[in-house]
């Protein structure tokens, strides 16, 4: 008898415990929100991708078609509508299942299935019958807190349907690539007949499987009216291939430029990786109130300012090039028995918006050939030398500092020591000299020469700072001296795109903006960018000016000259670094500022000559991409900025002086020349001799 009591007690005890505990998971479930991944959009509306941990879209249940509500109840629990969260005699013969076999299953229903299946309730999957008894109190009072309806929301858009999909609208766009709004008949019972084994029964891994059960599902709902013989007859005959997009179509649909739902696969995947690290790690002043779990699991909407349209123009452009590059680079190693040597060559190329109301949008970002097989970031983390790409900073140095695009300096044979006591002796690309040359000539015609005397006059920490204003963001060390003329500081493409920019916007700095809002599942904005924007007068608006125009010539008859294509106004600089490893074409027209680089990763040479230069390189391939990129819109010219002191006077091209046929901007006043002036003193080989001795003596 006090054994029979104590087990009484000890019954009521537990029986009571799963009570009050029963409370707290309805509690739980009142609260409960299914992990929803954050979607992510270009500006234009694009689904670019979404980043998630459980692949799921919520849908009302509204919009999931009724012959897909049919399908997943016939085989899950047909009186559904009928019971109050259990069915008594699925439990008995469960129970007699049990007590013959020792094994405890079957007998849920759906409203059970979404007990025990939703984390927070901490119901769990274990098999005994006191885990049994609480999940069917809880479903219980489920049934009396909520209606069918919302019991069924909840589980078509809670249950996993194999590989990565959670839900129907998920699956839905795994195995169709469509929403779940237009699966047939057929579909419908496919997905339906995942719900055991889902992975075992998926189409892509057991296509038979996956036939077999969408059958026997089709056979369920013929059986308890949801469909007709007729529409039973047709849905078996379906086959898998008129429905099924299988992982291989859906990447080449994708490397199409088509819109295909893939979870933590993205359209644009540099630039998707950029916005992924920029909202978990902001660089100040930004302030991203989101943490990972946040990002992958709340449902967020996170707004871009990419640009499709110009994105895939930009994938095109640059890894169509880099390809051609490729295919010359294997048949040239083969005609010389080196094969084995042969190396995939990569690129970048970014695109800034310089539109009024969008200036610094990022439009197209480019980091790479394949993110799958290299997921470093060439636009966003490589710092590569931009060689004479950093001369317009020069230029707009010595234009702030009293010089004239007339300025006659000399181009001949430099050579001083080093730190290290090593002779320094650069060249022109060509190895030539020109002698007297104007400051419009010697950066059209990119001469080293030239922009090695003005940071020696103007000074290297002078120079520098225009370059840091401008939006160079990556440290420059005093230690580069003189050859920061030549562009050896490295750089990434994104701040060099906008420091260009900068020239592109009358002087204004804005700072790159790739990510414009973040919405939360209910709407609010968490993250507006315009409380974090940069924009400021980096450099002045006549000094910005001048250098647009000197670079339209560049762009013209200079080394940029095979953007010539483009038929309409652009300004723009060539760099090309040290035996040819890294080639840059960076230039702009006033409606948008792109810079494309083509290098080594591991930055070997290119190859050897003209033919592995920026004009011969990058600059095609900024012309492509900026023909499609300026689609639609009219040509223009660039501004004189309001309230910039310049003026134009009719200058020989070649002297600098007054009284030719050329019209020459000045600024502040200054003017051409009316005689020829004094040039610099040109320095003959004694004179060099007797300046090396005088330094190494110095440097002793």
């Amino acid at each position: 008898m006090l054994v029979l009591a104590a087990a009484w007690g000890a019954g009521l005890g537990a029986f009571l415990w799963i009570l009050e505990d029963t409370k707290t998971s309805i509690s739980a479930l009142e609260d409960f929100r299914p992990k929803v991944g954050s979607r992510l959009y270009s500006w234009d509306g694009a689904l670019l991708g979404e980043f998630t941990s459980e692949a799921r879209q919520v849908l009302p249940l509204s919009e999931i078609p009724l012959h897909l509500q049919h399908a997943f109840i016939a085989t899950e629990d047909v009186r559904f509508y009928e019971h109050f969260g259990v069915r008594p005699e699925s439990i008995g013969r469960a129970f007699l299942d049990y007590l013959r076999t020792g094994d405890l299953r079957g007998a849920s229903t759906i409203t059970q299935q979404i007990v025990r299946n939703i984390e927070p309730l901490g119901i769990g999957q274990e098999r005994h019958f006191q885990r049994k008894t609480h999940e069917a109190l809880v479903a219980l009072q489920v049934e009396r807190q909520f209606t069918k309806d919302e019991i069924l929301e909840l589980y078509l858009n809670q249950i996993f349907l194999g590989v990565s999909a959670y839900g129907v609208e998920a699956a839905a766009q795994q195995y169709f690539a469509k929403g779940a709004q237009e699966v047939t008949i057929a579909e419908a019972a496919l997905l339906a007949g995942l719900t055991r084994s889902p992975n075992r029964n998926q189409p892509f891994r057991s296509p038979e499987n996956a036939v077999g059960r969408r059958n026997i599902v089709l056979r369920q709902m013929l059986d308890n009216d949801f469909i007709t013989k007729a529409e039973f007859d047709e849905a078996v005959a379906a086959t898998l291939e008129e429905s099924v997009v299988f992982p291989d179509q859906r990447d080449a649909a994708a490397l199409a430029g088509r819109a295909v739902w893939r979870p933590n696969r993205f359209r644009a995947p540099y630039f998707a990786e950029a916005v992924r690290m920029l909202v978990l790690n902001p660089p100040p002043p930004h302030v991203v109130p989101i943490g990972a779990d946040q990002l992958f699991e709340e449902g967020l909407e996170v707004h871009t300012t990419l640009d499709m349209r110009l994105q895939q123009a930009a994938e095109e452009a640059l890894l169509t090039a880099l390809d051609q590059f490729d295919e010359n680079k294997r048949a040239q190693l083969a005609r010389q028995g080196r094969e084995d040597e042969f190396e995939p060559v990569t690129g970048a190329l970014v695109c800034l918006d310089n539109r009024p109301g969008y200036e610094g949008f990022v439009r197209a970002l480019v980091g790479g050939r394949d993110f799958d097989v290299m997921k470093f970031n060439n636009a966003t983390q490589a710092r590569r030398q931009p060689g004479s790409s950093v001369k317009p900073f020069v230029w707009a140095a010595a234009l702030d500092n009293g010089y004239t695009l007339s300025h006659i300096i000399y181009d001949e044979p430099f050579r001083m020591l080093d730190g290290g006591g090593n002779i320094w002796a650069p060249s022109n690309f060509d190895g030539t000299f020109a002698g007297p040359i104007t400051l419009r000539n010697s950066l059209e015609k990119s001469v080293n020469i030239v922009s090695i005397k003005l940071v020696q006059r103007l000074g290297m920490p002078l120079v520098r700072s225009y370059m840091q204003t401008a939006g160079i963001r990556s440290p420059i060390d005093d230690v580069v001296g003189l050859t920061l003329a030549l562009g050896t500081p490295t750089v990434t493409v994104l701040e060099q795109a906008a420091a260009y920019a900068t020239f592109a916007n009358a002087g204004v700095y804005n700072s790159p903006v790739m990510l414009t809002e973040i919405r939360d599942r209910d709407g609010f904005t968490v993250y507006d960018y315009r409380n974090y924007v940069e924009r400021r007068q980096a450099l002045p608006a006549d000094v910005a000016y001048a250098v647009t125009y000197v670079l339209e010539g560049a762009a013209r008859w200079g080394t940029g000259a095979r953007s010539n294509a483009l038929e309409r106004p652009r300004a723009g600089k060539t760099g090309t670094t040290n035996e040819n490893r890294d080639v840059w074409f960076c230039a702009y027209t006033p409606d948008f500022t792109t810079v494309v680089w083509v290098g080594y990763r591991d930055n070997r040479s290119l190859g050897r000559g003209v033919n592995y230069t920026g004009g011969r390189i990058a600059t095609p391939i900024w012309t492509e991409f900026m023909k499609k990129a300026q689609e639609g819109l009219p040509a223009r010219d660039f501004q004189i900025p309001p309230g910039a002191d310049v003026a134009f006077y009719q200058v020989d091209k070649e002297t600098g002086l007054l009284g030719g046929n050329f019209r020459e901007v000045f600024i502040r006043n200054t003017q051409p020349p009316r005689a020829v002036p004094k040039p610099d003193i040109a320095v003959t080989e004694d004179d060099l001799e007797r300046m090396m001795e005088m330094q190494l003596l110095d440097h002793l």
